[in-house]
């Protein structure tokens, strides 16, 4: 095996292993959407629950009449009132509370949301707790990523079973070489 190819298969592999890391950390909290009770002229539903790290998603298409989500203190605000929105914001570590929400064409007409955010467990907010203690992940602190552990043997794995390919075939040239000469030899001496 060429060495560009096992260097292309360990590059693969390696930003394989990356990615998934990178995902498993967007994964890490909730997302409820809220969406429009066009009828009613009210969020649906009106009040929800999340914990710090949770999202909301605002999410509706194809209104008859424009809506927007403002929370009273400018946290967030998902733009001038459309007929489409798709906006999500994620509540950081400290935003725990009770924000209210409006939107701003029909608030008058009682459009008005509530979203409730409790504190993260303190088990999950402290990340100086030993990462090997009932944690099956492994921290890469320096890249910001998670590697599991499965994945990170399977890689390893798949890199030594390439690096013995590589030692296997290199040897098969180095005795096919020792071969061809001895055959080339013996043919000299015939023909001498």
């Amino acid at each position: 095996m060429k060495p560009a190819i096992v260097a292309s298969i360990v590059c693969l592999l390696l930003s394989a292993v990356l990615v998934s890391g990178n995902l498993a950390n967007q994964d890490d909290g909730e997302v409820v959407v809220v969406s429009v009770d066009s009828t009613n002229l009210r969020f649906s539903p009106e009040t929800i629950t999340l914990q710090e790290g949770d999202s909301v998603r605002f999410f509706w298409s194809g209104e008859l009449l424009a809506h927007n989500a403002v929370e009273s203190n400018g946290l967030f605000d998902s733009g001038e009132a459309s007929r489409n929105v798709d906006y999500t914001y994620t509540f950081n570590i400290g935003e725990n509370g009770t924000y209210e929400y409006v939107c701003e064409p029909h608030e008058e007409l009682g459009m008005i949301g509530t979203i409730i955010v409790e504190p993260k467990p303190a088990d999950e907010q402290d990340p100086e707790e030993d990462p090997d203690e009932g944690n099956d992940t492994v921290e890469a602190q320096s890249e910001g990523f998670t590697v599991p552990h499965v994945e990170l043997v399977v890689v390893i794995g798949i890199l030594l079973l390439i690096y013995q390919m590589v030692r296997i075939r290199s040897f098969g040239d180095i005795k096919l070489q020792k071969v061809n000469d001895i055959e080339e030899e013996m043919d000299a001496e015939i023909l001498e």
